[in-house]
């Protein structure tokens, strides 16, 4: 990516109620007693958007005291001229190639009625302002004061990992989940995964990475380690600090590494106050889940919020950042999300582990088709009582109900 690139991954996690569909054809009583049993059970709904916004120097450092909404002009000099976009775009086009052939993530690209709407549609923006992923939503008021931010009717509150005294002193791609784990075998999820899925409100995990010019980073800490050591036999703060950036700037030069700035903040709202203070701290166990010290910003959160507009991150305040490298920064990407239905029709129903939500699983054809496996054989193993014999039953059943021959020896 090329310089002064800000790259906003958006995740939204919606309440939803699972609708059961009972009109298809040929259902059997089983078959329908299965989908009313879990109809309108809730789950937590996830999407995820990727925004790549290439900025200028200048609006890189803008604060939260300075807008676009009090300039003339919203879109800078420099990102009107055709070779400069040429060439972020052929950065976009690698970067999504990229992505598409490694197999585990699959990119769609927005269309402009996908991202403005259309007079039949609401576009992302029109969903943004009204907090909702409905294709039909209603546009609310924004009311912005001292102490909080209200979108209609749903009052918002803003968390965020804004500055280094809040992180862990370490962080990694995944970390072991106890729930389901056990002494042999780890559950390994996402280091960001607390606030994700997990969290259990309506939310949106904003995480940034801006992508500044890595060598000018360098050579203002260069500068600023050199003062630090300047000032050190005055307070013995200096010398520590600057022990710090000496270490920031070795594992610079030593590995080759990136410098970037990195911001993460979760935004999550309710129309009752009473449930807004248990969804308050349910977001700051999260975080603490992580090991980061939890800030609830109220200042800031309407210039947070202006900057997570799709297309808006330009005006992100650059006091709500930190320093890090691309390898940390994106360690607090959350990577997990929704089992979704297979393709084939052919298949079984099971259930979401974590929310109850039914799934259509396909375990004999499509594995085969995707190459997965060569053949369709299955081996069952548990201990007694594990539920072999129920799963072995209700497989049969689906499979027979599907049109295939069965023997049982």
């Amino acid at each position: 990516m090329p310089n002064y690139t800000i790259v906003h991954r958006q995740d939204w996690f919606l309440k939803e109620n699972y609708k059961a569909d009972t009109q298809k054809d040929g259902m059997s009583f089983l078959d329908r007693s299965f989908e009313l049993h879990f109809n309108e059970r809730p789950f937590l709904n996830h999407f995820s958007y990727l925004f790549i916004t290439k900025t200028t120097k200048e609006r890189s450092r803008s604060q939260s005291n300075f807008s676009i909404l009090c300039r003339g002009n919203i879109i800078p000099k420099e990102v009107r001229d055709k070779e400069t976009v040429s060439l972020f775009l052929e950065s976009v086009d690698q970067f999504e190639r990229i992505l598409n052939d490694s197999a585990f993530i699959r990119l769609e690209r927005l269309s402009t009625d996908e991202i403005v709407g259309t007079p039949q549609q609401a576009g992302l923006i029109e969903k943004y302002f009204s907090l909702s992923q409905q294709d039909t939503t209603t546009l609310k008021d924004i009311q912005m004061s001292a102490s909080e931010m209200r979108i209609g009717d749903d009052i918002l509150c803003v968390h965020t990992l804004s500055d280094v005294d809040d992180l862990p002193g370490s962080v990694q791609t995944d970390t072991r989940y106890e729930k389901y784990s056990t002494d042999r075998s780890d559950c390994r999820l996402s280091f960001a995964a607390p606030v994700g899925l997990m969290l259990s409100c309506d939310h949106i995990y904003n995480q940034f990475l801006f992508i500044d010019d890595s060598a000018e980073i360098l050579q203002r800490f260069e500068k600023t380690a050199r003062n630090m050591h300047s000032l050190s036999k005055y307070s013995r703060a200096n010398q520590l600090n600057k022990q710090w950036i000496d270490a920031y700037l070795d594992e610079a030069h030593s590995f080759g590494l990136t410098a970037i700035r990195c911001h993460c903040n979760v935004m999550a709202w309710s129309d009752n106050r009473e449930k807004l203070k248990v969804i308050k701290n349910d977001t700051g166990s999260a975080l603490a889940l992580m090991g980061c010290k939890p800030r609830y910003n109220t200042i800031d959160a309407p210039a947070l919020y202006w900057a997570g507009i799709p297309g808006g991150e330009g005006d992100f305040p650059s006091e709500e950042s930190f320093f890090t490298f691309i390898e940390q920064g994106v360690c607090f990407f959350t990577e997990e999300t929704n089992y979704a239905d297979s393709l084939s029709p052919f298949g079984i129903k099971m259930a979401d582990r974590t929310n109850g939500k039914p799934l259509h699983l396909d375990i004999s054809d499509e594995p085969m088709r995707r190459g997965i496996t060569t053949n369709r054989n299955k081996f069952v193993l548990g201990p007694s009582g594990s539920g072999k014999s129920f799963f072995m039953n209700h497989l049969v059943r689906q499979y027979y109900e599907q049109g295939a021959h069965v023997v049982l020896v």
